[in-house]
């Protein structure tokens, strides 16, 4: 496809050119947005078919264009299961995946946001009573161990966050971590704090990630990079006690 140059064109005079893209095949994808939508179909279709490509099922379009832009839409030119062999344009070679790439779709990743769960419960405590921390994932966003699957340049792109500290904030200057802990609740949590005045304090935790990729069915390999969340405060009264004598 890189060979093909529209009428009148050729390496000698490139201009103009065709563009290529290969659009997956599933509802809701169109040559302007081409992978919007994973369909487990266009998957394994490829897979049945054709067990050596890189997939998915994808319909490949073109249209001609110059140095100032598209001068015409795009036209149908075929089916594929090998979106990696597609170049951008005439005369260019398919776009290799690197670890860029890679890097930068980590860094797009919707990450859980770590929430703390605080015992004594319902956002109050007393000076000098140790309080109980733990992390908790909530049901949105990867969080470790989880895989989040994206299609990079036609590579089926698979990342899972892996858990590479947490730091425990307590909103009073003082802090726990890094550390590996999740924490816990009363008693046996180990992460604790006691708080040594009264306050309107906001406790939360911070996160850093780090990550293992997949392309196209390969074992796991590590990310070269880490990903640092932080997640919502959880507001906590810190209160004083008093001792009062009654007569009998």
């Amino acid at each position: 496809m890189a060979s093909i140059y529209p009428e009148g064109s050729s390496p000698q005079n490139p201009e103009p050119w065709f563009e290529y893209v290969a659009v997956i095949r599933c509802e809701g994808n169109s040559p302007d947005d081409p992978d919007r939508v994973h369909c487990e179909w266009a998957a394994f279709y490829c897979e049945r078919t054709q067990p050596d490509s890189s997939g998915p099922y994808s319909i490949i379009y073109r249209r001609l264009a110059d140095s100032s832009g598209p001068l015409g839409g795009w036209t149908n030119v075929g089916p594929t299961c090998f979106r990696t062999d597609v170049p951008a344009r005439s005369g260019e070679a398919a776009a290799e995946l690197t670890d860029a790439m890679i890097l930068d779709q980590f860094h797009r990743t919707d990450f859980a946001l770590p929430t703390i769960s605080i015992e004594p419960p319902d956002g109050r405590t007393l000076v000098n009573l140790p309080v109980y921390y733990e992390l908790l994932w909530p049901d949105s966003g990867f969080e470790p161990g989880e895989t989040d699957t994206t299609d990079i340049i036609g590579h089926e792109v698979r990342i899972r966050p892996t858990l590479d500290s947490v730091t425990y904030h307590f909103g009073d200057g003082a802090s726990a971590g890094p550390t590996a802990s999740l924490g816990g609740p009363y008693p046996h949590g180990d992460i604790r704090h006691e708080y040594t005045s009264a306050a309107q304090v906001a406790p939360h935790i911070t996160v850093v990630y780090g990550g293992e990729v997949s392309v196209d069915g390969s074992s796991w390999s590590l990310i070269p990079g880490t990903a640092t969340v932080d997640g919502p405060a959880s507001p906590l009264d810190v209160l004083t006690s008093t001792s009062r004598l009654y007569d009998d």
